[in-house]
Order: structure tokens, then sequence, then C-alpha cells
């Protein structure tokens, strides 16, 4: 297990409801204020009534929101990053670190690489080659299979297709899925988003390189624990 990116904690409260998919209300010390919530996911089996979540205090004080949220309790024993702002930094220092990349050493990292009207989060170059990386948070675990998406997403599909149109030109192409709970196995969760699962399989058997990647948040650090299965079709 590897240190990745220190994440600290300024409080610790009560999840009381989420009236729209970025603003929860939250009880902190006896009182209820309105927190932000960086995840469009639904994450109903973390954002629930009366379960603990980790805030951290906004660096605005002029921002209408005075607290993030950072990550919830799984009820097992485990803190869940539900904050994606930090899948980029997450992300990026795997890929800076070569011991743990699944891409070893590169001889460069571009973030936010432009094709067509949309944005890779990561071009590579390795030995004259490009490597093309999407990266996606997996916070949805059930009975120790990561699953993804806990929600129906146009914009994975979308990524999906992209990344099978730049492997047919000769470049590399990947997914880097960001386990963060506990898990042993990836599949796509085919009950929420049925056309992303059967894109997902097209793409892997196209050559597209995917990695589910395990982390856990422990004592305010994510931390690397290495690369598990994908269960197939």
């Amino acid at each position: 297990m590897k240190k990745v990116l220190n994440i600290p904690i300024d409080k610790e409260g009560i999840f009381l409801e989420r009236p729209n998919r970025y603003l929860a209300k939250v009880k902190i010390d006896n009182e209820i204020v309105e927190t932000h919530v960086h995840d469009p996911g639904r994450l109903k089996e973390l954002l629930f009534e009366n379960n603990k979540v980790y805030l951290q205090k906004a660096k605005n004080p002029n921002r209408k929101t005075k607290w993030d949220v950072i990550a919830a309790d799984s009820g097992d024993g485990e803190k869940i990053l539900i904050n994606s702002k930090f899948h980029r930094y997450i992300s990026e220092n795997i890929l800076n670190d070569f011991d743990i990349s699944p891409f070893g050493k590169v001889d460069n990292i571009k973030a936010e690489v432009k094709y067509k009207n949309s944005r890779i989060d990561y071009l590579l170059e390795k030995n004259n080659e490009k490597i093309w990386v999407e990266v996606k948070g997996v916070s949805l675990s059930e009975n120790k299979i990561a699953k993804f998406p806990d929600a129906p997403t146009i914009r994975g599909q979308k990524h999906l297709k992209e990344l099978m149109e730049l492997k047919e030109t000769g470049d590399r192409t990947a997914i880097m899925l960001l386990i963060l709970r506990d898990s042993i196995k990836f599949r796509p969760k085919y009950e929420t988003d049925e056309e992303f699962a059967r894109l997902f399989y097209i793409a892997k058997e196209k050559g597209v390189e995917i990695y589910p990647i395990l982390l856990e948040y422990k004592d305010e650090w994510i931390s690397y624990k290495g690369i598990i299965e994908i269960i197939e079709k």
C-alpha cells in the first residue's frame, strides 16, 4: 500500500437531506448548515439520513456554502471519498509515480487535452506513442463488487466512444477507474445504464485498456492498494 494524496478533514457531521445534486443539509455541532456536494452521482448508499459525513471548511470566505462534503461513512468501518474534485489529483499523482502507474515510466503527461468537442483527462507520451486516458471515480460497491455508474451517464458513454475512435487511429487508449471502496472485482452497472455497460465491453474487446485501481481513504490519506479484476461479460 502506497500513500497517494493527503485529504484533511476539518469536521464531522450528520447528513440530513440532499435538496439537489450539489447541496446537502448537514448537522454540525447541533446546527443545520448547507454544504456543497461535489459529485453528481446519486450516492444513495452513502448520503442517507443520519449517516456520518466528513467535511472541509471552504477556503473562500465569501462562498454561499461554507463547507464541502469530502467523505461519508460506509457503515462497515470505511470512510468513502465522495468529492470528485480530488479525482484529478489522485490520478495525476498515480501517473507521476512510475512504480504504481499502470503505464510505468512515461516521457510526458498533459491534462485536459482537446479531442473534437471534448476534453480527455490525460494524454501521455511514451516512446513516441500516445496514450489517451480517461478517469472515472467509483464509490459504489455491492458485496465487494465495485460498480459504475450509479446514475445514467451520457457523458460516460461518449467518452467510451471517443476512446474507441482514438484506438482505431493507432494510439493507445485507457480508462483508469478509481475504486474508492473496498472491492475485489469490478463490473459496469448495467442495471443503471445498459448502454454504458454495452459500450464498456465493446471498448475492452477493441483494446481500450481498463485499469480498476483500488484505493483506501484512511487517516486522511488516499492510498494505492493495487489493480482488481474485471468481471467479464
